[in-house]
């Protein structure tokens, strides 16, 4: 696949920690059984050890250790004066960032594109000290914090970190340009919420692919850091996703019934359990096996990673 040569980071150090999991007893992922059901399969087959997938597992609000770029309420309050369907929020997780010139350009298409609102999660570029101020008047075109947010009232820039999930959780909300990193995708997902992929590294990729292929709930728009994003192109996309097109009711059809199926997943009332519920189960009873196994001296693998 384009872009993912396996040589960024994430990438070694996913593989070298899966080379540990054959040494476990069991494996306990964070994902949806329905959803998930050939990577889940894979590991089953590949490393014969009991997987259990007990997602999602959301996080709501700021997590711990980050600094928001703007509080909950402040940007409910300006999503709340926003049609329905008519945001596009934009991050790329919490360890990623783009490059000045596709920064560039993507700002050039969100102005362009007058009836899509939106909030950016920005971070310094590629290049530049993740840390350090963002400088908006050198790294997004002149003028485009006046025009655009400012006057037209239609972009809210968040500096660093932003609440996720409330804004998710938005009705005004209409898609989600994301790295495709798998915590954003089940949030995403559980909350209804149709993606704009633009994976970086590590398992990104085939996320993608999964969600645009098998799933249908996403539209890839570019791929990898190098990626020579051209503004006209980002137009056409963000039109085709967060529009009236075929493709962009679709998308959101499938995403509302993905946000049903999560649901089911750890539904636990009137004797009925969901598939995540019967994993944390399933889950429980094996390591306290595991742990009467050690306490009797019988000793195997006993991690569960």
């Amino acid at each position: 696949m384009l872009a993912a040569d396996g040589n960024d980071p994430p990438s070694i150090f996913h593989r070298k920690n899966n080379l540990t999991w054959a040494n476990s007893d069991g494996l306990l992922f964070n994902s949806v059984e329905a959803l998930d059901r050939i990577g889940l399969a894979y590991f089953r087959r590949k490393l014969g050890r009991q997987v259990w997938s007990v997602g999602p597992i959301l996080f709501p609000g700021v997590r711990s250790g980050k600094h928001a770029g703007i509080t909950a309420e402040k940007c409910i309050e300006w999503l709340d004066a926003k049609p329905i369907n008519s945001v596009l929020y934009v991050s790329f997780g919490s360890n990623n960032t783009i490059s000045a010139s596709q920064m560039m350009q993507l700002a050039k298409a969100l102005e362009q594109v007058t009836n899509v609102n939106f909030v950016w999660v920005v971070r310094p570029p590629l290049g530049f000290d993740i840390t350090t101020e963002f400088r908006a008047d050198e790294w997004l075109p002149e003028g485009f914090i006046e025009r655009v947010v400012d006057d037209q009232k239609r972009g809210l820039i968040v500096v660093q970190w932003a609440p996720q999930m409330e804004i998710l959780s938005h009705k005004s909300v209409g898609s989600f340009l994301t790295h495709c990193g798998w915590n954003s995708v089940l949030e995403a997902l559980s909350r209804g919420v149709p993606l704009m992929g633009w994976p970086m590294g590590a398992e990104q990729f085939f996320n993608a692919k999964l969600l645009a292929e098998e799933i249908g709930v996403c539209v890839e728009v570019a791929r990898g850091i190098n990626f020579e994003l051209k503004h006209e192109d980002m137009v056409e996309k963000i039109e085709l996703v967060m529009g009236q097109s075929e493709k962009g009711k679709e998308m959101r059809k499938k995403a509302g019934e993905m946000k049903e199926l999560i649901k089911d997943t750890v539904r636990d009332k009137e004797g009925i359990k969901g598939s995540s519920v019967e994993a944390m189960d399933g889950f429980l009873n094996a390591a306290l096996l595991t742990k009467e196994k050690t306490k009797n001296g019988y000793t195997q693998h006993n991690t569960i990673s």
